[in-house]
C-alpha cells in the first residue's frame, strides 16, 4: 500500500466507535491500564467524545485504505487557555489519540495525519500545540519540529 492510497477524512460523530478503538489500543500498546481499566475508559470517554466532536471542540482526523477501513487516527483537543507573552492565543490545542492499526505501521500513515492536523491549526490561527509522544512517536514528532518542554505532572488517587 503506498501513500497515494491512503485517504485522510475529517471524522464524524458516527465515527466514535473507532476513534474510542484506536485510543484503546494506543493505550495497551504503550502497556497502560488492565483491560478493566482500558473498559472503563472507553465507556466514560463515550459520551464525551460524541460531544465533543459534535460541538467542535475535538476534531479527529481518519486515515482509510483504499477498501474504507480507517487504519489510523489523531485528533486535537481545542482548550480554553490565556494568552501568554510568547502567545496571544486563548486557545490551547493538544493532539491525542494518534494511532495506527500495527499492520500499517512504517508506512508515513501517522505523518500524514499529524500534517493535516497541524495545517488545520495553522489555519484556525493557532500558534502553538502539544502532545504526549509515546517512545515510538517521538522520532514523527521530533521530526515534524516538536521540542521537549518542562510539563510535570501529579496524579491524585482515589477517582
Amino acid at each position: 500500500m503506498t501513500q497515494a492510497e491512503i485517504t485522510i477524512r475529517n471524522a464524524e460523530p458516527g465515527d466514535s466507535a473507532i476513534i474510542l478503538h484506536h485510543r484503546r489500543e494506543m493505550f495497551r500498546d504503550m502497556g497502560e491500564g488492565t483491560v478493566e481499566e482500558l473498559d472503563r475508559m472507553v465507556e466514560v470517554a463515550g459520551p464525551w467524545l460524541a460531544r465533543a466532536l459534535a460541538d467542535g471542540s475535538y476534531r479527529h482526523w481518519l486515515a482509510l485504505d483504499g477498501s474504507g477501513r480507517a487504519v489510523g487516527g489523531g485528533g486535537v483537543l481545542l482548550c480554553p487557555w490565556p494568552a501568554n507573552p510568547k502567545d496571544p492565543c486563548t486557545e490551547r490545542a493538544v493532539i491525542l489519540n494518534m494511532y495506527t492499526e500495527p499492520e500499517f505501521r512504517k508506512r508515513g500513515i501517522a505523518r500524514q495525519i499529524m500534517l493535516a492536523i497541524l495545517a488545520w491549526l495553522k489555519e484556525q490561527g493557532l500558534r502553538s500545540v502539544h502532545l504526549h509522544a509515546s517512545s515510538e512517536g517521538r522520532p514523527l514528532y521530533e521530526k515534524l519540529g516538536f521540542e521537549n518542554t518542562n510539563e510535570m505532572r501529579l496524579k491524585f488517587e482515589g477517582r
